[in-house]
């Protein structure tokens, strides 16, 4: 079955990557080399820096894909801020489906091990208003400000015969019909017509771009940790 995908993910960015390593400060050497060429009357060429590369969704925290629904918390949001006097808190959503959040009756924020009732819920400029138990003033939220949104992965929308969440293909071992290794599922992107898996290959060698379609992601086993694929091939 075609790997549908739902984009409410467990999956919140590090702040740290490994590109960060490009922005330490200068040796002593090159610092030598500045000095060298400021004596000549010459201002020295400005070094560009390569661009971040952000981490991979692999790379980033989130359950196993094996993870029973019960003991996953799914994020749907992020509070970026107190709205109003009565203690309401501002939410950018990151799920596919608002509207069923007003369906829910308890949320996580953050890492708190305890779930928070949900008072109320409403929708204002492509943000969320809600408001939390034992949250009534602005400056109660102010203190949340930055945390998560999460639900448990059983008060998520059911998902229909052949949807998977993402944190469900993140890590999967692919392979083809004939049982070869292809590399893992290292990354989505997102398109117009079909969602393409990023699978990283065993060695060094360029990544494999699938989309996600029933003729080419012909199987799905999250619980078993592989798919199979058939790649596409070009006359």
């Amino acid at each position: 079955m075609p790997a549908s995908t739902s984009k409410d993910n467990d999956a919140a960015v590090p702040s740290g990557s490994p590109a960060a390593a490009t922005n330490a400060p200068p040796s002593r050497q090159s610092g030598a080399s500045t000095r060298n060429r400021q004596s000549s009357g010459r201002r020295p060429p400005r070094q560009q820096r390569p661009p971040r590369r952000p981490p991979r969704l692999v790379q980033t925290p989130g359950p196993d894909p094996a993870t029973p629904l019960d003991q996953v918390r799914l994020t749907v949001g992020t509070i970026v801020a107190p709205h109003g006097l009565r203690g309401e808190a501002k939410v950018r959503l990151t799920t596919d489906q608002p509207d069923h959040l007003q369906t829910i009756n308890e949320v996580f924020v953050g890492e708190e091990p305890a779930p928070r009732r949900l008072l109320g819920l409403r929708f204002h400029q492509q943000h969320a208003l809600l408001r939390l138990a034992d949250c009534t003033t602005p400056e109660a939220v102010e203190a949340l400000r930055g945390q998560a949104l999460r639900i448990r992965g059983t008060d998520a929308q059911p998902l229909e015969p052949g949807e998977f969440f993402l944190f469900q293909l993140l890590g999967l071992t692919v392979r083809d019909e004939a049982g070869n290794d292809l590399g893992q599922v290292t990354d989505l992107m997102e398109t117009g017509a079909h969602d393409v898996l990023v699978i990283s290959p065993p060695g060094d060698g360029p990544d494999l771009l699938l989309p996600n379609h029933p003729e080419v992601v012909l199987d799905v086993r999250p619980d078993q940790g592989w798919m199979i694929v058939r790649p596409l091939e070009y006359a």
